[in-house]
Parts: C-alpha cells; structure tokens; sequence
C-alpha cells in the first residue's frame, strides 16, 4: 500500500527512474485500488496519492509501472433478459492502480468506449462469446473471456 516514488524537486511531478537529469526527491505515497479510493472519497477520508507522471514519460515506461486493470464485472458467465440481448446494458468496471485516470473497453478488438477509472460503462451487446479488455491510460491491460447467455 505504501510505496517510495522518485518526485522532481522542480515540478512536483512524478518520475519514472533516475536517469541523472534532475533533481529528484523520494517519497512515500498511497497506492489503492481505485474501488477502495472510491469508497475513501465518499467517506470523505483523505490520502496521501502520488502526483502524476511528467508529461514526457515514455508510454513503454508507465506500462511497466504498476499493475495491470483487473476485470471485475462482468463475470465470465451471465444470462441475459429479452432472447438474448441487452437492452439494459452490462456494467463494466475495472479495478485499476491508482493514478490511472481513463480506461478503454475493446470486445474482441472492437472499441466499446472509455469511461474515467471510477466510473462504469455501460454496454449492450447481444448474446455470444467475448474477450472483453480494459486498457488503463498507462499502456497496461487486463482482459476476460465473457459468455452471455
């Protein structure tokens, strides 16, 4: 839960690694999942959360920093109202390390829309088979075998 992150003296802001060409601070900050993070904003409890990555910080470098979404709904196996199609729509949601702000939902490689890291996404997809995954803006990702009935 608590971590020691390199932060540049100047900006505040996070760095990946040392590489030389700043002056850098080590702290430690909080790191929840983003459901816990949810449940401590509504309790209206304050945590100590890490500053974002500079702007420059290469894609490849933030992939490897941190975990990956974990899938949390839907489960691998639901049923579905009206013969077979949604009309409701399935929740999407995905667990995310924090600092992720945007997650991008794909249904076997077909882009089903983004929502922010707290937030569900609804999707209304007809009966079938699907790997759904869940792209952080960080470059990670998790994915799931969906069957609905």
């Amino acid at each position: 839960m608590h971590r020691e992150v390199l932060v540049d003296a100047a900006t505040g802001l996070r760095v990946a690694q040392d590489d030389g060409t700043r002056a850098l601070k080590r702290e430690v900050y909080e790191f929840w999942s983003s459901d816990l993070l949810e449940l401590f904003e509504r309790a209206g409890v304050p945590r100590k959360l890490p500053p974002p990555y500079l702007p420059d910080t290469p894609n490849d470098v933030l992939a490897r920093a941190g975990r990956a979404p974990r899938i949390i709904s839907p489960t691998s196996e639901m049923s579905l109202a009206n013969g077979g199609k949604s009309n409701t729509g399935i929740p999407l949601r995905a667990e995310t390390e924090t600092g992720v702000r945007r997650i991008y939902w794909f249904a076997d490689k077909s882009f089903i829309g983004a929502c922010d890291a707290t937030e569900v996404l609804c999707w209304k997809p007809v009966a079938g088979v699907y790997q759904l995954m869940a792209l952080d803006d960080h470059g990670r990702s998790g994915s799931r075998s969906v069957t609905l009935r």
